[in-house]
């Protein structure tokens, strides 16, 4: 007999829903979560929520190539914005015609469902729902290694004299994010850690001054977490060059960018915005029409460097594209 159960789309920032129906797959990480993942089997029924109280989609558990889920295979699911979201399952995902509001949800990232009112809307999707065509996996990317980076930049306008400090930086910006991720509560690695300890130290090994940097610079929009500027600041707002939004491990990356570009509108002149967790980094370059775009242009996770964007390899370029755009160099 078929079981029903219940995965989360994803917390702040980190919304994935659009990728599971765009794939036709439900994925996890945390051992709690793989865990329960084992126990999906073909023909059960999975309901797609967004917190406690909509549904997004719903979907039957089915065979690709002889299996109907994995764990550790998918190098594309191992750097998930930074997440590591091993375990997965094949879904031939339906959509309703609007979300379904419902109480009663859990906040379990996934977990059995129980109650007869959500088995009969996920039935109910199953049955009057739209077919989501699933797309095919990103291929594969390329793991880039440190003297690859280190000349590329070299090649872009870093110092060679520089080298060996901004090796050694990144060397220590990875020891403390990977202590970060393992044994630390995410919750408690706050962004002023992120900014302090990760962020300005890369920065300034690659090559910006501290007079070119601005600490929760105030705009209309706020505070910026960081602004970097063509010349040592002095109050011009059309010296910065760059906008860089900070955020804590817990958070994602994905909703910083529209804070983000909501800053830049005081800062003409501002070419990058980038959004960053302290190893993650993703860079929204401005246009000819001077409008930020929506999809990220490049990305790097400095503990494992990739040659392209793991989720997006066709469109989004990876490490050397992310760290040209991190180089004062090429934003002054």
């Amino acid at each position: 007999m078929s079981k029903y159960w219940q995965i989360a789309a994803g917390s702040s920032g980190r919304n994935y829903s659009s990728l599971f129906l765009k794939f036709g797959m439900a994925f996890v990480g945390g051992e709690t979560p793989i865990a329960t993942m084992n126990e999906v089997n073909a023909g059960d029924v999975i309901v797609l929520k967004q917190g406690t109280q909509i549904i997004l989609a719903a979907g039957t558990v089915v065979q690709k190539n002889g299996i109907h889920k994995g764990c550790a295979d998918k190098e594309w699911l191992r750097d998930f914005d930074g997440w590591d979201l091993q375990a997965y399952c094949y879904v031939d995902w339906k959509r309703p015609n609007q979300p379904i509001s419902i109480n009663g949800l859990t906040r379990a990232t996934i977990q059995r469902l129980h109650q007869q009112k959500h088995k009969d809307a996920a039935n109910n999707i199953l049955n009057t729902g739209v077919a989501v065509p699933a797309l095919p996996e990103p291929a594969k990317t390329k793991i880039v290694e440190d003297g690859e980076i280190l000349k590329f930049l070299i090649k872009e306008g870093l110092r060679p004299s520089s080298a060996d400090e901004l090796t050694n930086t990144i060397s220590k910006i990875r020891l403390l994010a990977d202590y970060y991720y393992h044994h630390c509560w995410w919750e408690d690695i706050r962004e002023h850690e992120t900014r302090t300890f990760l962020v300005v130290p890369l920065l300034l090994a690659l090559g910006w001054s501290e007079q070119q940097i601005k600490i929760e610079l105030p705009c209309s929009g706020g505070r910026i977490d960081i602004a970097c500027f063509r010349k040592s600041y002095k109050r011009k707002n059309d010296e910065c060059v760059a906008i860089i939004e900070t955020k804590d491990f817990s958070s994602g990356l994905d909703y910083a960018q529209k804070q983000a570009k909501t800053y830049s509108q005081d800062f003409p002149s501002c070419k990058a915005v980038i959004v960053t967790n302290g190893y993650c980094y993703k860079t929204y370059l401005r246009d000819e029409n001077g409008q930020f775009q929506t999809s990220p242009s490049a990305y790097i996770n400095l503990l494992m460097p990739r040659d392209k964007y793991p989720l997006d390899p066709v469109e989004v370029g990876g490490a050397f594209n992310a760290i040209k755009w991190l180089l004062p160099n090429n934003l002054t």
